[in-house]
């Protein structure tokens, strides 16, 4: 396969976009942005005028976009990549989506003989740039075994995790624990501050004893410095995700009480003007709780 269609060229989008084109791919991009197609011009790609022009030009067809609506719009609908897609054509969406709608595309996939992978992607914008998300793959396995050097190309670390919507599974899981750990390190710091503790020295012995991980040692930066503006992720899209979360739970007749209760925090958040800030800032939602004086930004 070396002809790739590409619906959603925004932040995470366009670097893994680019970084096909890097690894030798033909990407013919779409977005509802002329200015992001125009600037994957720049770097070697093609323009479609939508996703079914672009899946007619092409071997495989990926896309990123935002929710639920967008996805089934994009592949299903009048100008979607189904419409386009020629018998035996690979589509795989990278979105973070509902497992039920992922589910709705691969049924109208297979009437239209594609082949379907629901494929997510775990990092941030720095390691979308890189090429060193981590992507997990789940439908037909010959499928994920055709398109194996397309993710390597996007990806350092690449898992096939079975059939159907597990990939959706696993994404929502990732967020599930990003949610509740950023909620839980917020009500925390705020706890010791209104104690009179200092947040950087809570910080720094958190991270460096037996309570620290990876996801502190990323953030720890951003929380001390408080750096919450303009994020690579932002409160509203991590409220998005949860509401799918929560929607699917219901579904499934899966309790989640300690996600239902950081999802309030970032209605707090939300209604207190902090949507398009970084989900751990989080902090100021329980620091005005606790009566604290939240600090501006530095940066």
């Amino acid at each position: 396969m070396t002809i790739i269609a590409f619906t959603g060229l925004g932040r995470m989008g366009f670097p893994i976009a680019v970084n096909l084109l890097k690894a030798g791919f033909s990407v013919i991009g779409y977005d509802l942005d002329p200015a992001k197609m125009a600037a994957l011009a720049k770097h070697g790609g093609k323009r479609a005028r939508s996703p079914a022009e672009a899946a007619a030009l092409s071997d495989f067809s990926l896309s990123i976009i935002m929710n639920d609506a967008i996805l089934r719009n994009v592949a299903m609908g009048e100008i979607g990549v189904l419409k386009g897609a020629r018998s035996g054509h690979v589509y795989c969406d990278l979105s973070t989506v509902s497992p039920s709608a992922s589910g709705e595309v691969r049924v109208k996939a297979a009437e239209a003989g594609v082949e379907y992978l629901c494929a997510k992607v775990s990092g941030s914008i720095d390691r979308a740039e890189s090429a060193s998300l981590t992507l997990f793959a789940s439908g037909p396995a010959d499928a994920f075994a055709r398109t194996h050097a397309v993710f390597q190309a996007m990806a350092g670390d690449v898992h096939y995790v079975g059939e159907g919507e597990a990939a959706a599974y696993l994404k929502l899981v990732h967020s599930m624990i990003v949610g509740t750990y950023s909620a839980m390190i917020g009500e925390a710091l705020a706890f010791g501050q209104k104690g009179g503790l200092p947040l950087d020295m809570m910080i720094d012995i958190l991270e460096g004893g037996p309570l620290g991980s990876r996801q502190l040692s990323l953030k720890a930066p951003v929380l001390k410095e408080r750096r919450f503006s303009n994020p690579p992720s932002d409160i509203d899209t991590a409220a998005k995700d949860v509401d799918i979360i929560l929607d699917t739970a219901r579904q499934d007749r899966t309790p989640l009480p300690l996600m239902s209760a950081a999802r309030q925090v970032m209605a707090f958040a939300q209604a207190s003007g902090g949507g398009k800030r970084e989900i751990y800032s989080v902090l100021e939602s329980f620091e005005q709780l606790a009566g604290l004086k939240v600090p501006s930004d530095e940066h």
